[in-house]
Formats: C-alpha cells, structure tokens, sequence
C-alpha cells in the first residue's frame, strides 16, 4: 500500500511540473505572433494566428484565444468576410465552453486553471458579436450590422438576469445601432438608440445634436425643445443636425478607432493564485480625423474595455476566490489522507508541495484588444474621399479612400497599438 501511495506522489510531482512548465499557453507564448501585429502586419500575423488554430486541432486549449486573435487580425488588414468566419467559430465555441460539466469543474480544485480549455471571459464573448457587427458595418451590410449590435446588448441583458452579474449595456453598440436605424430612415428605433446611449454616456460629444434631429425628424417640438435646453443647442448646433438629412443629399463618413491596447492579467498582488487585470501603457486619448487633407472632427470614446475588463473580473473575485478555497481543503485533505495512510510526514509534506505547485493563476485573455472604441461622424458632400486619423501625441495612421454615395453612410475603421 506505502507503495502505491509512492506512486501517486509522483505523478502528483509530475502533475505540478506539468502545470507550472510544460503547460504553459501556447498562445499567450506566442511572441512572434504579437510583434507582427503591434507593427501592422496584419496579413502576417492571421498566417501566423491560421498555424495556430490548425495546431489546436478541434479541442486546443488555446483554440479559442487563437480564433480570436485570427479573426482581429483579419479584420485590421481589411479582410472583414473573413474576420467574420473566425469570429463565428469562436462565438459558437465559447457557448459551448460556457456548460462545462460539474465534473470537469470539481477536477480542477487540485490542479490549475491553465490545463482547462479556455473559454473567454463574459466582456470578450460581447466583443465577438461587437466586432462582427462592426465588420458588417465596413462591409456595407448594415442590416446584418443591426442584428449583431442587438446581440451584443442581449446577451449583456442575459448575463445581468441569468448570471447576476452587475454589468452595462454597450454604448458602442446602442450607438452603432442608432446610426443604422437612421440611415435606414427608421426614426423612431433610432431615436430610442440614442436616448439609450444618453442613459449610459450623458456626456457624450454631440449627442444632443443627434437627439434634436431624431425629434425634428419625427416632427416632435416639445421633445426639440427639450434636448435645446438641455444641451444648449445653438442655431449651428441645428444646421449640423439636419445636414445630415437624406432628403438634402448630405453624405456621412463614420469612422471607427480602435485605440491603444487592451489590459493584460498578471497574478493578482495579494493572492498570486488568481488573475487581475493591469492596464498597459496607452498614450492616445483621442484622435483627429482628417478628410480630403483638413481637419473635421475628433473621436470620442463610446466603449472602454480597459476598464470593462478589470471591472468585469473583479466582480467574479468572490466566486474566483470561494473556489480556491475549496480548492485549498480538498488539496489538505488529499495530503492529510496520505500522509495518514502511509504514515509518512516526509510524503504528506511531497503531497502539499506538488499540489500547491501546479496551482498558477490563468493569466489567458485575449490580449490584442484595443483599449477602447471610438467614434467620429463627418458629414460630406456625396463622392470618393480620402480619410486620414492623428492620434493625438502619435503621428498620423495610413490613408484610406472611401467612396460616398448621396444620402448614405459609409464606415470606415483604423487601428493605433502603442510603441514599448
């Protein structure tokens, strides 16, 4: 019997040294990946992220980190079809990850959280749909944009009823949809969208100016007058708003930032076992945007998942720090059973140190985010146009050409990752 117990000592060991070394993540090892993406080879680093995946195989670990970061890659090099057949495995992954078996949960009490197939936190599964939406958004294919930034605010609606959480609703999506509706000329869902955006970011620039057109739109002087004292509208404040009407032949070109670089996890200060969130340096608040070689307009921040993230981990510490708890008795009770058993301190001790060796905290995310989603809208005259945006404190990114026709929306999109 000393023997057998002997035995599970040792591939106890060897289960530690697995889980502190030879288990570490592939992907969030992958520094080539990262740097090709950080200078702006994006085509290079889907090839990089696509070697990944099939690596993987159909139950990777990693699959899903490595989906994510293929279907980002595509989308910053222009390849938003594509970028959409990514996101879609992935989001059909991570529901699946989501019923994880009560089995599969309790076996993890005694070893890390890295041997688990890693199925994203609840902000990167939002962003899945958010990033989807903006991809059918730059396709031209607003109607499908639609439907997915009304996924996006269902499924927060389902984790704040189902999971409890104390989550938001995005305004990034709520804004996005609003702008849909009206290009749409569905006044009404359009206006309900912005008072919704209002609700969340009461400061942002120039919404009481899409408020007073969507109340002008539906004839509706009380509500104008509303929105005018509200936000002190002016008469050019006015002649801005209904520029954009479709009947005056008013073009817009929406462009979308995706600025900075999101958090990274780090083992939590005070308990080195679990993960927390640490921002990254991140320089750019905003950014100008420059069409047809002048400087229109500044981007404003409707979506931070700098601060989503962080938020969003700490309000699952309780339930984090509970299970290791858990975690810790069953690891004593296991040590204290051999030791017992065998009557040996020298293997109860064995037992402690190789169980409480492979429990590392899981510093996995999806870690090419950018720091948060910005928007600015440029009204113009109908015709091709060529679009330019300075981060503020950074020069300027490459120039786009976009093509307007009289009436529509266009969106365009850029990325800016810091230098460090």
């Amino acid at each position: 019997m000393k023997q057998f117990w002997a035995v599970l000592i040792v591939l106890l060991s060897f289960t530690a040294i697995w889980s502190t070394n030879g288990c570490v993540s592939a992907r969030m090892s992958d520094r080539a990946s990262d740097r090709l993406f950080r200078e702006g080879q994006y085509k290079e680093a889907a090839n990089k992220f696509r070697e990944g995946v099939k690596e993987q195989g159909e139950n990777g670990r990693d699959l899903l980190l490595y989906l994510l970061d293929l279907g980002l890659s595509l989308h910053s090099a222009g390849k938003y079809e594509e970028s959409n057949n990514a996101f879609f495995r992935a989001e059909k992954i991570a529901e699946i990850y989501d019923y994880t078996s009560l089995a599969a949960e309790s076996a993890t009490l005694l070893v890390s959280e890295n041997i688990k197939v890693y199925k994203g936190e609840d902000f990167e599964k939002v962003l899945i749909n958010t990033y989807i939406a903006i991809n059918y958004a730059l396709m031209g294919k607003l109607e499908d944009a639609l439907v997915e930034a009304r996924r996006v605010n269902r499924k927060l609606h389902l984790m704040v009823t189902e999971g409890q959480r104390k989550y938001k609703q995005n305004a990034f999506a709520r804004y996005l949809s609003a702008i849909i509706y009206e290009a749409e000329n569905n006044y009404n869902d359009a206006y309900v969208d912005y008072k919704k955006t209002l609700e969340l970011i009461p400061d942002y620039p120039g919404l009481g100016r899409d408020l007073w057109r969507m109340a002008w739109q539906l004839r509706m002087p009380d509500e104008m007058e509303k929105w005018d004292q509200k936000f002190e509208l002016t008469k050019q404040d006015h002649k801005l708003a209904t520029s954009l009407e479709q009947k005056r032949g008013k073009s817009e070109i929406i462009v979308i930032f995706e600025n900075g670089i999101s958090p990274v996890k780090r083992p939590h200060p005070s308990f080195s076992s679990i993960p927390k969130f640490f921002p990254r340096y991140n320089p750019v608040s905003y950014a100008e945007v420059v069409v047809d070689g002048e400087t229109k307009a500044s981007t404003s921040s409707l979506h931070d998942v700098e601060s989503t993230a962080i938020e969003n981990l700490d309000e699952k510490y309780a339930g984090i720090i509970a299970k290791k708890v858990a975690g810790i008795v069953a690891k004593e009770v296991v040590a204290d059973q051999i030791g017992r058993r065998t009557d040996s301190p020298l293997l109860w001790f064995l037992t402690r140190v190789a169980l409480y060796a492979g429990d590392q905290a899981d510093l996995r995310s999806w870690n090419l985010l950018p720091r948060d989603l910005q928007i600015a809208r440029i009204p113009v005259e109908p015709g091709v146009h060529t679009v330019k945006v300075k981060p503020v404190g950074f020069t300027e990114l490459g120039e786009k050409t976009v093509e307007v026709a009289a009436g529509k929306k266009v969106f365009v999109n850029f990325r800016y990752i810091p230098y460090y």
